[in-house]
């Protein structure tokens, strides 16, 4: 197969990898809608769901098909994307206020999860029992936020296609997620067989296109969503975007993974890249924390950071 062929299927993947996102997105948002469910929630919840589809798709095909660098630099790689692209982009163009509630519980689980995910891979491995146990916080976690789920249930205006606004039926909704669902794991199929034979026809360790492109790549349906919240000024579906994607590529798509097929974890990763998210993690936290608002230079610093990541990765 020819690095132009295999270049081509990448991006074809990609792209069926992002659009199958995309209109799970809409579909879960229209599925919110007629549940009655809070803003806040389909930010933590629903759209964190379905933009961290991609990762799920990719973390357990690289796990099913022996590549399980690929599998731990996509969603390490994914998490320092989230805070330090999507929210340093996003905090760009628009500062950034923070619900007292997002503070009281969902930034605290984030670094709970942060944590807990560090301290499963002290001894080298998340094997099937620490992915039981990061499902079970996961499961927690859905519980707290359904727990909140049903007030504050005015609908934010986001932009959605009108396909989905018309159906009034929770099950047609419900069959269309399925469907788009099967898309992204097609995709993410894709991209993880092509993105393997680059790899090795560029010479380049599979966990760097892992924590790279990949990242970037399924961080992409988080950066549009996010951004698309806060052009919308919805600002808790913005950041609970992030905050929930993050907790759930941590808990849901490691732990589900893990279950599948334990992956071992390089003494590299446990000395550099996981102190860097856990770095990233602490700081945005802090950021949130402090004024209650992440302005336009705190956005930049959060960009700033993730360039020299970048630079001491290639380095």
């Amino acid at each position: 197969m020819s690095f132009f062929y295999t270049c081509v299927i990448f991006i074809l993947g990609l792209i069926l990898l992002i659009k199958s996102s995309d209109l799970l997105v809409d579909s879960c948002v229209g599925l919110s809608f007629l549940l009655k469910l809070s803003p806040l929630f389909i930010g933590l919840i629903l759209v964190a769901f379905g933009t961290s589809a991609p990762e799920a798709g990719v973390t357990i095909t690289a796990v099913l098909t022996g590549e399980k660098s690929i599998a731990l630099g996509n969603i390490i790689g994914s998490n320092i994307v989230n805070i330090g692209l999507v929210i340093g982009l996003c905090g760009l163009f628009f500062p950034t206020p923070i619900e007292k509630k997002i503070l009281d519980r969902e930034v605290p689980f984030l670094l709970f999860a942060t944590l807990f995910f560090g301290f499963l891979g002290l001894d080298g491995e998340l094997s099937r029992l620490d992915g039981i146990f990061m499902l079970f916080f996961f499961l927690i976690f859905i519980v707290l936020s359904l727990r909140s789920a049903k007030h504050n249930m005015a609908e934010p205006e986001i932009a959605m296609l009108p396909f989905f606004k018309k159906i009034k039926s929770g099950w047609v909704m419900t069959g269309f997620i399925f469907i788009f669902l099967a898309g992204i794991i097609l995709g993410a199929n894709l991209m993880v067989r092509s993105g393997i034979i680059i790899a090795r026809l560029l010479g380049i360790k599979p966990w760097i296109i892992g924590i790279t492109v990949f990242a970037i790549g399924t961080s992409l349906p988080e950066f549009a969503a996010s951004l698309n919240a806060s052009f919308k000024r919805v600002h808790a579906l913005s950041i609970g975007n992030v905050i929930g994607s993050n907790i759930f590529n941590i808990l849901f798509v490691l732990g589900l993974a893990s279950f599948i097929k334990p992956i071992d974890i390089p003494d590299t990763i446990i000395c550099f890249e996981f102190p860097v998210l856990l770095l990233f993690t602490i700081i945005f936290s802090v950021i949130m924390y402090t004024g209650r608002m992440i302005t336009r230079l705190e956005s930049g610093f959060l960009v700033f950071m993730y360039a020299v990541f970048m630079f001491f990765l290639f380095k």
